[in-house]
């Protein structure tokens, strides 16, 4: 299915750098508009909006797409000064200076070997755990330099995230988009490559692998986007890191396959994972710890040996607390606050702790 309609801008209710959000008379009533391969619009400006997605009512947050303008008859992003093409062969595909790249400064770096020499390296499913990884990371270690690698398997404009926008404004946040996905403050054409740069150049004393907001399940055992959580371990390993699952927790998901341990860290970690990956887990109470232990024994053996660690004690949730409460912008997972699913939250700080823990 795909379905665009013509709409006429009735007003812009936000505008920076990368997007503008408009007000429409025509579709869901709203649009993203992306400046870096769509000429900003004005009020009274006639558009071409994609609404295939929330036509469906899927999870673009209720946006329109803005494809293009009806009365530019020509214009040109002066934006992009390298040759990798990303969102390729689509009708929004754009050029962008990819850091290793052959005019990039960068270049030099990724022609010599390379190794993570044993560092962690966090890997996180969904979009909702970066902003909480990284403010609890600057309430552990202030000042700490982190670097958020962004692979494709969700949304590939990243400007569209509010949290995302805001975390660049911060001053020890870093992001990488890989892949397809485009729009972080710097872009790269493989996980590794970005693993490389965020070392090597920019210096991460911590790095995060993550997608964009808008990730994909379907109810069954492989069909999620969360599976490609064993090829970043994977490469994480083979540039002799140490991968850090944060596992999806929640005991407020009424969804079965989410409930205690979600369906999708372990199935891509038990079944899928073939070097050892480290699996914090934050404290639980009796019943939920009970669950948990239950969930991971249903998926043994492994395909090899990897380590869990139970938090025997709780010494994150009042640093989560503090930064759900000071965040500018409210951190949710799936609609729920730190309130109403504590142990997701948890879970995010914990990992965080353990792995700044074995640095020491």
């Amino acid at each position: 299915m795909y379905k665009e309609l013509k709409a006429k801008v009735l007003d812009i209710c936000f505008e920076d750098q990368s997007i503008q959000k408009l007000i429409t008379d025509n579709g869901s009533k709203k649009a993203i508009l992306y400046k870096s391969f769509t000429a900003r619009a004005e009020v009274g400006s006639q558009i071409l909006i994609n609404t295939t997605a929330t036509d469906l009512r899927l999870g673009t947050g209720g946006w329109d797409i803005v494809r293009s303008h009806l009365n530019n008859e020509q214009w040109h992003s002066n934006d992009g000064k390298g040759h990798i093409m990303k969102a390729r062969y689509t009708p929004i595909q754009h050029s962008v200076a990819a850091v290793e790249a052959q005019e990039s400064d960068f270049h030099p770096f990724f022609k010599k070997p390379f190794t993570l020499e044993g560092s962690p390296v966090w890997l996180a499913e969904l979009h909702s755990m970066v902003p909480l990884f990284y403010y609890a990371s600057q309430r552990m270690t202030p000042g700490v330099k982190c670097c958020v690698v962004f692979d494709d398997q969700a949304s590939l404009p990243l400007m569209m995230s509010d949290q995302l926008r805001h975390l660049k404004e911060q001053e020890h946040f870093y992001s990488i988009s890989v892949g397809q996905a485009f729009g972080a403050q710097y872009e790269a054409i493989t996980v590794a490559s970005a693993l490389q740069f965020a070392k090597q150049v920019l210096k991460a004393e911590i790095i995060l692998i993550s997608v964009g907001p808008g990730v994909v399940g379907t109810g069954t055992r492989y069909g999620f986007t969360g599976m490609a959580l064993s090829h970043w371990s994977h490469t994480v390993s083979a540039l002799n890191g140490t991968p850090i699952w944060i596992p999806r927790l929640s005991f407020a998901d009424e969804r079965s396959r989410h409930s205690g341990i979600s369906h999708h860290t372990l199935t891509p970690l038990c079944e899928f994972t073939f070097k050892p990956a480290i699996l914090p887990l934050p404290y639980l109470n009796t019943y939920e710890r009970q669950k948990v232990c239950e969930q991971l024994e249903s998926y043994q053996p492994f395909q090899t040996n990897h380590h869990v660690y139970h938090a025997k004690e709780d010494l994150v949730s009042l640093l989560v607390e503090q930064v759900v409460n000071h965040s500018t912008l409210p951190i949710l997972t799936m609609g729920r606050k730190y309130e109403d699913d504590p142990v997701f939250f948890c879970a995010v700080a914990e990992a965080l702790r353990v792995g700044l823990e074995l640095e020491e």
